[in-house]
């Protein structure tokens, strides 16, 4: 059996029987793809070992100059691919089958806006809400639920208008692994942000119309669409650096995390599958705390 052929038929796999979302077939294919192109999509996958594994993860470093986040990926889709191809008894053994290659990934605190910088971004987006139209006011609904809610743009995108439910503040989410979840949308102003804005939408017809989030013509909105969107606000805001739907995600969990909410809160919230992923914005916590004292710098003041 050639790489290409196993390749086919493990997104058919995917697709069909596991029934990935349209994004992470996307992933899995972009990955899998460059493996073929380094290997050629004619070998054979009896011909795959490790050796030629490590190889391709010395290419994506050096000859690439892929970073680890992404090699990462790209290995992982290599090692799901080849678990299915051992299962489904294509090959009898797994070249990552004790295989030795750990790629460690740079630890990194997630980027989030500080309280300055959110409080400019939705003085901005409710400005030109209260001035535009329907897009400058599905975009303020976008700040304020991302923010108060942390959802994944994605998730945001693909939901559904019969998944609101505005008397109670809440949407129900379809996350990473068909895992559902229900997010709120707490407090006076952002309860009535959401009721505003569905009104608003429920006047628009088109051809995506179960969608929560639509242009002015109805149809979908894409995340990248929003991503681009996002960052012209921040600059309008006048906010210097890059703002993408992901840092109010962070923004969210590291506020909360700050104002004291349970960890195992806002770990639901998210939707993440561990706490340990959670975890992180309490370090992001930590690292505030340090930098307030050390800008408050008690014994400096005492004269010590």
């Amino acid at each position: 059996m050639s790489l290409a052929f196993a390749v086919g038929r493990f997104l058919e796999h995917c697709r069909i029987t596991k029934r990935l979302s349209s994004h992470t077939l996307r992933a899995y294919d972009t990955d899998l793809a460059e493996f073929s192109a380094f290997v050629g999509g004619d070998t054979a996958i009896s011909a795959i070992d490790r050796n030629l594994l490590r190889r391709f993860a010395g290419h994506l470093f050096d000859v690439r100059g892929l970073k680890e986040t992404t090699v990462k990926r790209r290995m992982a889709a290599l090692k799901v691919m080849f678990r299915w191809l051992e299962v489904d008894e294509a090959v009898e053994l797994s070249p990552f089958h004790r295989l030795d290659l750990a790629i460690r990934l740079p630890r990194r605190l997630p980027r989030a806006l500080t309280v300055e910088e959110m409080r400019r971004l939705l003085q901005a987006a409710e400005r030109e809400a209260q001035g535009g139209g329907s897009s400058e006011r599905m975009l303020y609904f976008v700040v304020v639920c991302l923010f108060s809610t942390g959802l994944r743009i994605s998730e945001l995108t693909a939901a559904k208008l019969c998944d609101v439910d505005i008397h109670e503040g809440s949407i129900l989410v379809h996350g990473k692994g068909s895992r559902e979840r229900k997010v709120y949308l707490p407090g006076k102003e952002a309860a009535e942000v959401l009721i505003r804005f569905v009104r608003t939408r429920e006047r628009i017809a088109g051809e995506a119309k179960e969608q929560l989030l639509l242009t002015p013509d109805g149809q979908a909105i894409k995340p990248q669409h929003l991503r681009h969107r996002l960052g012209g606000l921040a600059k309008r805001a006048g906010i210097e650096r890059r703002v993408t739907p992901h840092m109010l995600r962070h923004t969210a969990a590291t506020q909360l995390i700050e104002a004291g909410v349970d960890i195992r809160f806002v770990q639901k919230l998210l939707g993440h599958a561990s706490i340990a992923t959670t975890q992180i914005y309490t370090q992001v916590s930590d690292s505030s705390l340090k930098t307030t004292l050390e800008r408050a710098n008690t014994l400096r003041r005492v004269g010590g």
